[in-house]
């Protein structure tokens, strides 16, 4: 399983409520198509940097949209949906309305633990 976070603000001046309605919406029917498992939108509420004793706040991007693929196959080809000429319009809306945009891609950690005979 690969999950996929897109971390953003939404840019100054664009309707954040509309604008986070259209893309959860466009985003559902789109990623269906290439197989996303799940998605949901998340609102960011605070961060810090450092440990619990020492940490400092920290601003981090309001939104994480989260998405789950059952693979890093079916993730790329969104990904070349996203950069073909038919993705085109969605993706120039997308980002041209968002700020302090980051993609983080994770895969489940493998299991440490030792295997034993107990």
């Amino acid at each position: 399983m690969l999950r996929v976070i897109h971390a953003f603000d939404v840019k100054p001046g664009v309707l954040e409520i509309p604008f986070i309605e259209w893309l959860d919406a466009q985003l559902d029917q789109i990623t269906k198509r290439f197989g996303c498992l799940e998605r949901k939108t998340w609102v960011f509420i605070d961060g810090i940097r450092g440990d619990y004793e020492k940490g400092k706040p920290e601003q981090r991007p309001k939104y994480l949209n989260e998405a789950f693929w059952p693979n890093q196959e079916n993730a790329d080809r969104f990904r070349q949906w996203l950069l073909s000429d038919e993705g085109k319009e969605f993706r120039q809306k997308w980002f041209s309305s968002v700020v302090n945009h980051t993609v983080l891609r994770y895969v489940e950690a493998p299991d440490w633990r030792p295997l034993t005979d107990d």
